[in-house]
């Protein structure tokens, strides 16, 4: 107290010369490490149960546990939505080739179906009166393609991804999405998700580039432009990012 009246009246404080011994609290410091390392396993499992959990909704029959599983995997991979860290961990998750969660190719697979045959069970592809489900189905796999590229590309990660799964991508993903731009007309939804997709794995890939220009991807991004330039500005816009790279590669 005497010391603070003397600093406050303006007379010198002698202070100790003695070195304040620092005090680390290693107990302390080892159970903040363990919490973390809980965390990430925490996240990790409940991220694997939530794939798990979405997949087994895939293969059910009924098509509107199949919307829901999508609709459950698009929440998951969205990081306004989810955690972020968890949110593109289901990313990497869903489209990487090796990942401690085999089940995640299902996922591939039920996506492959509905941009090539238009339905997910084999059993639907003819059947008129369930068209609508499909279809809803098949603009909700666009969508979550849409938001696991966005996430990837914002990440720097999706040139990894592309290459720890290159057939997949090269060899189903850019034919399905240009055929999906191609529709543009019919199905402008579809086209809008499909052409943000090109725009961002064509910006990761010169692989992916390449397999696009085979496919006429350029011819059809402009066509779908023109058309939704009056039918659909958000297409439009879409189509941009990949109209400059297609004509950039050419």
């Amino acid at each position: 107290c005497r010391a603070i009246l003397n600093a406050a009246e303006g007379e010198d404080v002698d202070v100790p010369s003695e070195n304040v011994p620092i005090h680390i609290n290693f107990d302390m410091t080892c159970a903040m490490a363990g919490d973390l390392i809980m965390k990430e396993e925490s996240e990790e499992v409940l991220l694997l149960e939530a794939i798990e959990s979405a997949v087994e909704l895939i293969l059910k029959e009924e098509l509107d546990f199949n919307i829901m599983a999508f609709e459950s995997l698009i929440d998951l991979v969205d990081p306004l939505k989810t955690l972020p860290d968890v949110a593109l961990n289901a990313c990497k998750t869903i489209v990487a080739n090796d990942t401690k969660d085999t089940s995640a190719s299902e996922i591939r697979s039920a996506i492959a179906a509905l941009l090539r045959n238009g339905a997910l069970h084999e059993d639907d592809k003819c059947n008129a009166i369930i068209s609508d489900f499909n279809e809803t189905l098949r603009n909700l796999s666009l969508c979550l393609l849409s938001k696991i590229f966005a996430n990837l590309l914002d990440n720097e990660c999706l040139e990894t991804a592309i290459q720890d799964n290159s057939e997949w991508f090269l060899d189903t993903l850019i034919p399905s999405l240009v055929d999906a731009v191609k529709n543009a007309k019919d199905r402008p939804h579809d086209a809008l998700y499909a052409s943000d997709c090109l725009s961002n794995l064509l910006r990761a890939s010169k692989d992916l580039l390449k397999r696009a220009d085979e496919e006429n991807a350029l011819s059809a991004l402009e066509e779908a432009k023109a058309f939704g330039s009056t039918h659909h500005k958000s297409l439009a816009n879409a189509t941009e990012k990949g109209i400059t790279m297609l004509e950039s590669y050419s």
